[in-house]
């Protein structure tokens, strides 16, 4: 649709009328209404000039989401672009979903807790690429949700805030970066997996910026030099309160040749004077509180140099050296590793089906040798009497140097069958696990394994696992984050572990008879308890949903049913109970 001399439009969409009834808790509910989703797109005088998208949905059932229909979800999606193919281009975005479903996170569970979302995120941004002079990228998000567990009473929010500048030039052969970030992440939550403790409320804000020179050296070579600084400070306000601020800052150099196609060297220099830079953005973005203290207590440089060498296609080895100072709580620690490794890899398959690949790594201080680093592969890929079978083990352990040396590992396997049966018939079943062996922290491993097969035949399929894990996480309004392995040791206080375990089990089903008929149903079981710090709070959740649509041109029958059962809380906390159901029908339209 064309209005006036400018302006084009393309609108296209489903809009449909559905009833829907359920049960919560005994007491029974009915509505109809109209549902509908759009998608909107256009542009003003040109597309380069301005265009836009716009996808609204109004009481739309989710029953695509892994809890089925549980709610009716209405909101919209939207971005416009200025300018684009200019020097001065610009964007806009706005989303919000309001009355959503989603899962609150359980490490290495397929389920999770259903849980009640509201989310609203606003983004601008705009650029600056005037060629000749320095390129500058500006952007701005703002971002909010809200969340609570059905059958709990304690609510979590997230209000995010985020201001993003980016820089880059090229002189000369010099290519260089400058960056500066800005974010505050304010979050509260209440009781949830934490039975009788105190809601939980904390603000975090940091600054953080750099830049980085590059440039290309002779013999195929090049290097880098970058600096960045770190500024971070929090408020956290639980059964205990802190307040703390800290900074930190690295500068990295690093130069490289290339002299030969079987010969690399690499030359290092590191300098960091904080262990802040080095906790994983995943801990420290959840606003949990960090002894900054303790960590800005931390000094370390590393010098060093490492060869490779491939002598043959299967075979290659390096050498490397380094040398680090550190100084951690008022000590002084040094030490001069030397290190080599030997990699062999056998391309073609040996015994029929077998390959493999070792890698050892020996780190050496000046007083004792302090460690071995290994990193270890083996795969079986086979055809026996018409099965395709295959496995894997991996395992690998790996020489810190924070504090000044640990060692972390972990090891992964995967076995798995498929064979075809007949005419678009396939059998498939498998088993996978993965562990943590030995982490920065102690106590802080984690295990995950699970069992699943699958059968397909023609237009029908079956699936079924079973999974388990356990480990140390910590509690965010989003869910369990599990500790990292490499997490330096002292910079978590303990009353931030969290010691989870869940089990799970479940089935799907789906048919389809005809060619517009499809008909789908699943059964997952999932119950856990988590530890914080001694008190136990177990989770259970039973879900059943059905799903059912049938097609008639452009006319769409839908049908849906979902049954949640979801406890938590104390031993013998009682389930919430939640049965929703809906038919209706959607026809899908080219407005203009």
């Amino acid at each position: 649709m064309q209005v006036g001399d400018n302006l084009r439009m393309n609108l296209n969409g489903n809009l449909g009328f559905n009833y829907a009834g359920g049960m919560n808790q005994g007491q029974s509910d009915h509505s109809m209404g109209f549902s509908g989703n759009g998608q909107l797109t256009g542009s003003y005088y040109s597309p380069n000039f301005l265009n836009f998208n716009v996808d609204p949905f109004y009481n739309r059932v989710q029953s695509d989401s892994v809890f089925g229909s549980l709610t009716n979800t209405s909101g919209v999606s939207s971005n416009v672009n200025l300018f684009n193919g200019t020097h001065f281009p610009g964007s806009f975005s706005y989303n919000t979903v309001l009355n959503g479903t989603s899962a609150f996170n359980v490490p290495g569970s397929d389920l999770g807790l259903a849980q009640h979302t509201n989310t609203q995120t606003l983004g601008i941004g705009w650029s600056a690429l005037v060629p000749g002079l320095p390129t500058l990228t500006a952007s701005y998000a703002m971002g909010r949700n809200t969340n609570n567990i059905l059958g709990q009473s304690g609510e979590n929010s997230e209000k995010d805030r985020t201001l993003t500048l980016l820089s880059t030039y090229k002189w000369d052969g010099f290519n260089m970066t400058g960056q500066f970030l800005h974010r505050n992440v304010n979050a509260n939550y209440g009781e949830v997996l934490q039975v009788g403790s105190l809601p939980v409320t904390s603000s975090s804000s940091s600054d953080s910026y750099g830049a980085t020179v590059q440039h290309a050296l002779p013999l195929s070579g090049g290097f880098s030099v970058s600096y960045n600084h770190l500024g971070y400070g929090y408020n956290y306000e639980d059964s205990y309160s802190a307040k703390n601020s800290g900074s930190t800052s690295t500068v990295n150099g690093n130069a490289s040749f290339h002299p030969t196609q079987k010969l690399a060297t690499n030359f290092f220099a590191n300098y960091n004077d904080s262990l802040l830079g080095v906790i994983p953005q995943p801990v420290l973005n959840t606003g949990t509180a960090v002894n900054v203290g303790t960590a800005e207590t931390f000094h370390s440089t590393v010098t060093g140099a490492n060869v490779f060498y491939q002598i043959f296609n299967c075979l290659g080895v390096s050498w490397e050296v380094n040398h680090q100072q550190q100084s951690f709580l008022g000590r002084t620690y040094s030490a001069t590793q030397f290190g080599g490794s030997a990699n062999f890899n056998i391309g073609r398959t040996i015994l029929k089906g077998l390959s493999f690949s070792v890698g050892v790594v020996d780190t050496t201080q000046q007083a004792q040798n302090t460690g071995l680093g290994f990193v270890g592969n083996l795969n079986y890929n086979r055809k026996l009497a018409g099965w395709d079978v295959s496995g894997n083990f991996s395992y690998s352990q790996n020489v810190q140097t924070y504090i000044l040396i640990y060692t972390t590992s972990s090891y992964s396997y995967l076995a798995s069958i498929r064979r075809r049966i007949g005419d678009r018939k396939y059998f498939v079943a498998g088993y996978s696990g993965a562990h943590s062996g030995l982490s920065g922290n102690s106590g802080t491993s984690s295990s995950a394994e699970r069992i699943w097969t699958g059968f397909i035949f023609r237009g029908n399929s079956f699936n079924a696992y079973y999974n388990k894990s356990d480990g140390l996480a910590i509690f965010t309004p989003n869910g369990l984050v599990p500790i990292p392995p490499t997490l330096p040791p002292g910079i978590l206080p303990e009353q931030e572990f969290t010691t989870y375990n869940s089990k799970g089990w479940g089935f799907s089903a789906g048919t389809t008879p005809t060619k517009r008929l499809s008909l789908s149903f699943g059964f997952a079981k999932s119950n856990g308890s988590t530890i914080n710090p001694a008190q136990t709070v177990f989770a259970n959740n039973t879900l059943m949903n059905a799903v059912m649509q049938y097609r008639v041109r452009k006319i769409f029958v839908n049908g849906g049913y979902t049954r949640l059962q979801q406890s938590v809380g104390v031993s013998g906390t009682p389930p919430l109970d939640v049965t929703t159901y809906f038919i209706g029908f959607s026809r899908w339209f080219n407005f203009f």
